[in-house]
């Protein structure tokens, strides 16, 4: 969980309002357990768990003219949040449309993978 931590205050520090589960509204950067969440790389010296999280980008009404612009602009504001954290710049998907509360809103879904600094016990 210290890796979605880095992740989160990352983007809230970038001006990305971030939410983890339930209710939300947009913009904001939706963070959830990826797939696979954890693995164990033995590769490295000690072992070192990576950790997938998936961000979920959604910004203005699809239907507003203007939505995919205020979506770049939210990928690009969470792009600049997350660089100075030293995390792996994500590789944003192709724009759909995220259902909230039956109104479509422009989204975005990316995976970031960190890496463990510790090794496992």
């Amino acid at each position: 969980m210290a890796s979605r931590a880095v992740i989160a205050n990352a983007l809230e520090a970038g001006g990305v309002r971030v939410a983890f589960t339930g209710k939300f509204a947009a913009p904001c950067a939706l963070i959830e357990a990826g797939d696979p969440w954890a693995a164990v790389d033995l590769s490295l010296r000690g072992g070192r768990r990576n950790a997938r999280w998936r961000i979920t980008l959604v910004a203005g009404r699809a239907d507003s003219e203007g939505a995919l612009e205020a979506l770049a602009e939210l990928v690009d504001k969470a792009d600049a949040a997350l660089l100075p954290a030293r995390v792996q710049l994500p590789t944003w998907a192709k724009p759909f449309d995220a259902l909230l509360g039956n109104v479509p809103y422009a989204a975005t879904v990316a995976t970031i993978q960190l890496l463990t600094e510790e090794a496992l016990p």
